[in-house]
């Protein structure tokens, strides 16, 4: 004799478990222990290690130093103006890479490798003209240095190239993003 199946309703199998804690897979915690989401936990991080509210820790600019100095504005960190030298002398500091062929250099996925062996003209301007420029603005930074008597290239390698987070250093950082702003014409 067949036996007679029933269609259920909704869904079959074994009804999904309520109010218990979980892991952030979605399994259910053996410990019983609620773990928070992994990005949550990033960002209340980020905001506590570089003192800013956590709202202020969801912007962009709060992954680097200079960026979290500059969200905290003016009074203990940089200038809009302070901010923009710096990011300028990073893309210039990047471009200087490419034209000199450095193996640590970004290249972006059109430009990878060598260029071919038919060298445009362009190219060869472009890459003179951004290693004058970069000559340029480091004449620039040594002479801010050697007139104010700080130790300026070390801000800029630690927490404009490097981003690491150097408080004892933000005033030689305010100075050196002041060279690079008036370089860049901000």
């Amino acid at each position: 004799m067949a036996s007679k199946t029933t269609k259920i309703k909704g869904k079959a199998g074994r009804p999904k478990m309520k109010n218990v804690a979980r892991e952030p897979s979605g399994r259910v915690s053996r410990s019983g222990i609620s773990h928070p989401p992994a990005d949550i936990v990033a960002l209340n991080a980020r905001a506590r290690r570089m003192g800013l509210t956590v709202e202020q820790a969801r912007d962009q600019k709060a992954g680097t130093f200079i960026g979290a100095l500059n969200i905290i504005g003016k009074v203990g960190g940089l200038s809009d103006d302070q901010y923009e030298g710096a990011t300028r002398f990073l893309e210039l500091r990047s471009s200087y890479l490419v034209a000199i062929k450095a193996p640590s250099a970004d290249r972006d996925s059109n430009n990878f490798g060598m260029p071919s062996e038919t060298i445009s003209e362009g190219y060869e301007d472009w890459c003179k003209s951004v290693t004058e420029k970069y000559a340029d603005c480091k004449k620039a930074i040594q002479t801010a240095q050697n007139e104010l008597r700080q130790n300026l290239w070390a801000a800029l390698d630690f927490c404009v190239i490097k981003g690491e987070r150097h408080p004892h250093m933000i005033g030689d950082l305010r100075v050196v993003c002041n060279v690079l702003a008036r370089f860049f014409g901000v």
